[in-house]
Formats: structure tokens, C-alpha cells, sequence
């Protein structure tokens, strides 16, 4: 980038040289062909790239707000990553959108298929703490009933964290409307469970939540250390998980 020194200022393109009047006042010249010129949004080049942006910004929207439906779940720990996998998740949903046409494809269309919930059902919010694996036993979430049922459980083959003497689950049912991005979220009351607890199987019962939309079964697991009768969370990685169970309608 230069700055224009003579007594004509110049305005628009000369061959190579783009000369142009910046914000502050002053006077300047550079190389043609970087940023946007007048006429340029009608180029089939721009039509496209506005698009991409129009969908880019409209999955972040959704993508922040879903994130904020499932705090009382993701409050745990901040992670880093998390917004990047979620942003990509999100955009591999819209793509799924068959209805609407390009610049105006949305999340929830693409989760209106058997594909996009899918895509849901496995993305891993904690990755260093899949549930279904740290619990090694059967998970079913009954939409109907609004009840989790767990069996084939053991206590003994729950991987505790090193120094942690009690674990805690709370399961959620979380209604998002993907047009509105009205969203509520019901939980059941935690469970808590020490290294001795004998049950085989139980269930959680969430309710039903204030408003429509796209159902979720959500499952959160914590794990606490208790010293002389005070339990405290543990915050690291492998301690915190968080799991969708299911995706109703």
C-alpha cells in the first residue's frame, strides 16, 4: 500500500495501480484487484461467496444458541475446541438441507433427516469422556415416558478418575425449535453414587419441557472427591462428560 504525494488525488483504477480515499482522509494507492468494487456483489464469484457467508452466520447464530440450551450441562469446564467441532457439526447439517435453496439452507432442515440426527447423536461434546464407555452399560431414553432405563449396570466397571470417590448423572430433555431458537430443557434430579453403590439397573425421569420443537435426551456425568464429608468436582477432561442419548421429533 502507498500513499499519493502529488497535487491530483486520484480516484478508482489506472492499469495495475488502485488508487482510493481511506476512512481517516488521506490518499492512497495500491495493487488493483484486492477487496470489493463497486458491482462487483453481482459477480456469479461474489454471488457465491455472500451466500456462503449468509449460511456461515446464520450457523453461528444457531450454533450459540444451542451451545446456551445445554449450559447447565457444558458449565462444567471451558473448552477450547469445543466451538470450533460445533461450528463444523452445525455446518455439516445445513448442508443436509434439501429444501431450501443455496444461501438459504438451514441447521433444521438438515436435522428434519434420518442423516443430520444421526450426525447429532454421535458428535462428541467430550471427546475425553464418552459416557456410554466410562459407564459400560446399557442407556435407553424413552421419549414417550420421558425416562431414561438403565440395566446391565455395575458399579465396578465404571472408570473413576484417580482420586475420585463418587459420580453423578443427570439426564435432560431439551426441546430447540431450530426456526425460532426458542429452546427449554428439563432435568431429572441427579444421582449420585458412590464406588459401593449396589443397583443393577434404574431409571431417571426428566419431564416434559415448556415448548416444541426438535426433542433431545441428554446425559451428563460428573465425578466428586469427598474429603471429610465435603464433595468436591473434579473439572478435569476425562472427569466431565456430556452425551446426547437420542433425538426424537
Amino acid at each position: 500500500m502507498a500513499k499519493q504525494t502529488g497535487t491530483i488525488k486520484l480516484k478508482g483504477t489506472i492499469g495495475d495501480i488502485n488508487y482510493y480515499k481511506s476512512k481517516n482522509g488521506g490518499h492512497l494507492a495500491r495493487a488493483a484487484g484486492g477487496g470489493f468494487q463497486k458491482g462487483g456483489m453481482h459477480k456469479e464469484s461474489m454471488v457465491r461467496t455472500m451466500e456462503n457467508a449468509t449460511e456461515f452466520g446464520r450457523c453461528s447464530t444457531t450454533k450459540r444458541v444451542f451451545k446456551n440450551a445445554l449450559a447447565p450441562f457444558l458449565c462444567v469446564r471451558k473448552d477450547g475446541e469445543l466451538h470450533g467441532r460445533m461450528v463444523q457439526l452445525f455446518t455439516k447439517l445445513k448442508d443436509l438441507d434439501a429444501v431450501n435453496k443455496r444461501g438459504e439452507r438451514r441447521v433444521g432442515r438438515g436435522l428434519d433427516t434420518s442423516k443430520g440426527k444421526q450426525l447429532l447423536r454421535d458428535f462428541a461434546f467430550t471427546p475425553s469422556c464418552i459416557i456410554t464407555e466410562v459407564l459400560a452399560c446399557s442407556l435407553n431414553y424413552d421419549f414417550d415416558t420421558q425416562t431414561l432405563s438403565v440395566t446391565n449396570f455395575d458399579i465396578k466397571n465404571v472408570g473413576f478418575p484417580a482420586g475420585a470417590t463418587h459420580m453423578a448423572l443427570t439426564v435432560g430433555r431439551l426441546h430447540f425449535d431450530f426456526d425460532t431458537l426458542e429452546f427449554s430443557l428439563k432435568n431429572s434430579t441427579p444421582l449420585y453414587m458412590d464406588k459401593h453403590y449396589s443397583a443393577t439397573s434404574f431409571d431417571m425421569n426428566t419431564g416434559l419441557p415448556e415448548v416444541g420443537g426438535l426433542a433431545l435426551a441428554v446425559l451428563g456425568l460428573k465425578f466428586y472427591q469427598e474429603v471429610e464429608n465435603t464433595y468436591y468436582l473434579f473439572k478435569s477432561a476425562n472427569a466431565f462428560g456430556v452425551e446426547v442419548l437420542g433425538v426424537g421429533g
